[in-house]
């Protein structure tokens, strides 16, 4: 499969769910991460993002993003063009330090 040129818009939502942490995922994924994602593009449990991280990452490799928390204290992300797929590299690693 083929990554399109440009992917529209990508958005992770990260959200409280009791003691841990639940990931959603919203628009092209890769495939190497949508393998560790469910039929829904959600992973759970998942640990709190280290924005501080993240921050970092995209900042290295010139890769612009946004990202805020949401009313309940979780964190939206949102990424488009080559910055989604740097994210996607991020939260690859970010999976995998999870054991997924």
């Amino acid at each position: 499969m083929q990554a399109p040129e440009l992917p529209p818009k990508i958005e992770i939502l990260f959200c409280r769910d009791h003691d841990a942490w639940r990931l959603y995922a919203h628009g092209w994924v890769a495939p190497y991460v949508r393998a560790k994602l469910d039929e829904h593009l959600e992973a759970f449990p998942v640990r709190e993002p280290d924005l501080d991280d993240l921050d970092q990452y995209m900042w290295k490799l010139d890769a612009p993003y946004a990202h805020s928390q949401t009313e309940l204290g979780g964190v939206s992300i949102e990424a488009k063009g080559r910055s989604a797929i740097v994210i996607w590299e991020w939260l690859d690693g970010y999976l995998a330090k999870l054991g997924r």
